[in-house]
């Protein structure tokens, strides 16, 4: 039996829209996404960016300083 282009496969990362359930969980991987995980990553980013430049400060003095 031969497979046409036209069949999509369950392994396809296209939504199915005969299946609720993908789109609910597609839903609160999004949600999850945009509330919890980028503003977590940004805090950490930017934390991690103004120790580094505590760090340095601490090791070569503070700017202009002679």
């Amino acid at each position: 039996m031969r497979r046409t282009a036209s069949k999509t496969s369950k392994r396809s990362g296209a939504v199915n829209s005969k299946n609720p359930n993908a789109k609910s969980r597609e839903l609160s991987a999004f949600l999850f996404l945009t509330v919890f995980l980028v503003p977590a990553l940004s805090v950490a980013l930017v934390s991690s960016y103004g120790f580094a430049i505590w760090i340095y400060q601490i090791i070569a003095g503070p700017p202009g300083a002679p």
